[in-house]
Protein backbone atom coordinates (compact mmCIF):
# COMPACT_ATOMS: atom_id res chain seq x y z
CA UNK A 1 0.00 0.00 0.00
CA UNK A 2 0.74 3.48 0.50
CA UNK A 3 1.13 3.90 3.84
CA UNK A 4 4.89 3.87 4.86
CA UNK A 5 4.54 3.35 8.51
CA UNK A 6 2.46 4.28 11.73
CA UNK A 7 3.32 7.33 14.16
CA UNK A 8 1.83 6.44 17.65
CA UNK A 9 1.86 9.17 20.43
CA UNK A 10 0.30 8.28 23.85
CA UNK A 11 -0.08 11.10 26.30
CA UNK A 12 -1.47 11.67 29.72
CA UNK A 13 -2.61 14.92 31.06
CA UNK A 14 -1.66 16.04 34.48
CA UNK A 15 -3.30 14.96 37.35
CA UNK A 16 -5.55 12.78 34.94
CA UNK A 17 -5.81 9.41 35.43
CA UNK A 18 -6.09 7.50 31.63
CA UNK A 19 -3.45 8.19 29.03
CA UNK A 20 -4.70 9.11 25.25
CA UNK A 21 -3.27 7.44 22.09
CA UNK A 22 -3.23 9.34 19.06
CA UNK A 23 -2.36 6.84 15.90
CA UNK A 24 -1.08 8.69 12.38
CA UNK A 25 -0.13 6.56 9.46
CA UNK A 26 2.33 8.62 7.14
CA UNK A 27 1.53 7.92 3.73
CA UNK A 28 4.01 7.63 0.52
CA UNK A 29 2.78 10.58 -1.27
CA UNK A 30 5.50 10.30 -4.10
CA UNK A 31 6.45 14.43 -4.14
CA UNK A 32 9.46 15.04 -6.98
CA UNK A 33 12.44 16.28 -5.45
CA UNK A 34 12.40 19.81 -6.97
CA UNK A 35 8.93 20.37 -5.61
CA UNK A 36 10.13 19.70 -1.97
CA UNK A 37 11.01 22.51 0.56
CA UNK A 38 14.97 24.07 -0.08
CA UNK A 39 16.19 22.70 4.01
CA UNK A 40 14.45 19.36 2.69
CA UNK A 41 16.94 19.25 -0.36
CA UNK A 42 19.80 20.75 1.66
CA UNK A 43 19.24 17.91 4.17
CA UNK A 44 19.47 15.19 1.84
CA UNK A 45 22.83 16.68 0.44
CA UNK A 46 24.26 16.26 3.86
CA UNK A 47 22.99 13.16 3.97
CA UNK A 48 24.57 11.87 0.48
CA UNK A 49 27.91 13.50 1.45
CA UNK A 50 27.71 11.52 4.63
CA UNK A 51 26.94 8.01 2.06
CA UNK A 52 29.93 9.38 0.16
CA UNK A 53 32.36 9.78 2.86
CA UNK A 54 31.77 6.20 4.66
CA UNK A 55 31.41 4.52 1.03
CA UNK A 56 28.07 3.33 1.89
CA UNK A 57 25.99 0.82 -0.01
CA UNK A 58 23.19 2.71 -0.73
CA UNK A 59 24.98 6.03 -2.15
CA UNK A 60 24.16 3.83 -5.68
CA UNK A 61 25.45 6.39 -8.46
CA UNK A 62 25.73 9.43 -6.20
CA UNK A 63 28.68 11.41 -6.57
CA UNK A 64 30.04 14.48 -5.04
CA UNK A 65 29.06 16.48 -8.30
CA UNK A 66 25.53 15.51 -7.54
CA UNK A 67 25.71 16.75 -3.97
CA UNK A 68 27.35 20.00 -4.62
CA UNK A 69 24.50 20.85 -7.15
CA UNK A 70 21.77 19.70 -4.96
CA UNK A 71 23.24 21.79 -1.80
CA UNK A 72 23.66 24.60 -3.94
CA UNK A 73 20.19 24.94 -5.28
CA UNK A 74 18.92 24.45 -2.02
CA UNK A 75 21.24 26.87 -0.19
CA UNK A 76 18.11 29.30 0.40
CA UNK A 77 18.95 31.97 2.77
CA UNK A 78 21.97 31.55 4.52
CA UNK A 79 22.51 34.00 6.84
CA UNK A 80 24.81 32.17 9.53
CA UNK A 81 26.94 31.39 6.37
CA UNK A 82 26.79 27.60 7.71
CA UNK A 83 25.87 25.88 3.70
CA UNK A 84 27.95 28.01 2.06
CA UNK A 85 30.70 26.54 4.20
CA UNK A 86 29.35 22.98 4.07
CA UNK A 87 29.50 23.72 0.07
CA UNK A 88 33.16 24.59 0.20
CA UNK A 89 33.88 21.37 2.32
CA UNK A 90 32.06 19.19 -0.27
CA UNK A 91 34.15 20.80 -3.24
CA UNK A 92 37.40 20.35 -0.69
CA UNK A 93 36.43 16.84 -0.26
CA UNK A 94 35.46 16.20 -3.98
CA UNK A 95 39.03 17.56 -5.08
CA UNK A 96 40.59 15.01 -2.34
CA UNK A 97 38.69 12.15 -4.34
Amino acid sequence: GDEIMTVKLRYKLPKADISKLIEKPVLDEDVSLSKTSDNYRFSAAAAGFGMLLRDSGFKGMLTYEDVLDLAKNAKGKDEAGYRAEFISLVKTCSLLN
